[in-house]
Parts: C-alpha cells; sequence; structure tokens
C-alpha cells in the first residue's frame, strides 16, 4: 500500500475515535456500559461509530489473543488470524454455508465507512503486535495489521 493513500485514509478517521483506537491510560476510557453513556449520552454518528466500534473490537479481540496464547501457546495466533481472515474479506468457500438474508435494521455503512473500520483495526493491531515479544501472535497481528490496512486502501481506491 502507498504511503499517500495510508496518510489520506488516517487523516478521514474521526478524532473522536482516536480515543478509543489509543487509549490515554491503562485501562480502557468507556470500558463499562455505564461509563460509555456517561462520555456521551447522545448516539454516536455513523462514522464515529463504526470506526470506534472496530478499535473496541479489535483491543478485544488482540485482548482474547494474547490470554489465549497464555493459556495455550499457538491458539491465540490462530484467533487472530481467523477473525482477521474474515475482516479482509475472504469469501467462498470460508464459512460455508452463508445466512439466510434477513431484513436490515439499520442500513449498511458505505464502503468507505467499512475501509475506515479496516484501517483503524489494523492500526490497532500493529500497536498491539508492536509491543509483543517475538512470537506466532506477534507475527499474525503484524502481517495481518498489514493486509487489512492494504485491503482497506485496495477497496477504497
Amino acid at each position: 500500500m502507498e504511503r499517500i493513500t495510508f496518510l489520506r485514509m488516517i487523516g478521514h478517521v474521526p478524532p473522536a475515535a482516536w480515543d478509543a483506537i489509543i487509549p490515554h491510560s491503562h485501562r480502557v476510557l468507556g470500558s463499562s456500559r455505564f461509563e460509555r453513556v456517561a462520555l456521551n449520552p447522545q448516539p454516536l454518528p455513523p462514522r464515529e461509530a463504526i470506526t470506534s466500534g472496530a478499535a473496541d473490537m479489535a483491543h478485544e479481540v488482540a485482548r482474547l489473543a494474547v490470554e489465549a496464547d497464555l493459556r495455550e501457546p499457538g491458539s491465540g495466533a490462530r484467533i487472530a488470524n481467523e477473525l482477521i481472515d474474515d475482516w479482509c474479506g475472504t469469501w467462498w468457500p470460508r464459512k460455508w454455508p452463508w445466512p439466510w438474508p434477513g431484513p436490515t435494521p439499520e442500513p449498511e455503512p458505505g464502503p468507505y465507512d467499512v475501509a475506515l473500520g479496516r484501517l483503524v483495526g489494523a492500526v490497532v493491531f500493529a500497536s498491539v503486535g508492536s509491543r509483543l515479544g517475538e512470537g506466532d501472535l506477534q507475527k499474525v497481528l503484524l502481517e495481518g495489521a498489514d493486509r487489512l490496512a492494504g485491503v482497506a486502501a485496495e477497496r477504497v481506491g
């Protein structure tokens, strides 16, 4: 992925989402349901909701992968790799059969918003992966961050 494309996409990440991407303390702000409501009682606009949700999901996946890797070496890398494959949009025959289509209660996000969510996930995985010691999990997170960022740029460009 070209650096200019990556920087352009980073520039479009809403400022409110950066608190979820890079927490400024040892504890993630708004980690409990009450704290999230107290911080911002209004509903978030769709782009901020997607980017902060992607950051929360990526942080949670990284946390669960590290925890699983501590319990059984190698399992965290498998968990992270499977999620990153799904998030990158690896298509059929993976996860076959597909669920039946049902009514969607909310409008689908646009392709640019989905790309921003992938980019935010890539930043979180790169951040967590760079702080881990060498091993399978670090390799999976760093390679996954690169793949997610590439897919985000490819689908937008």
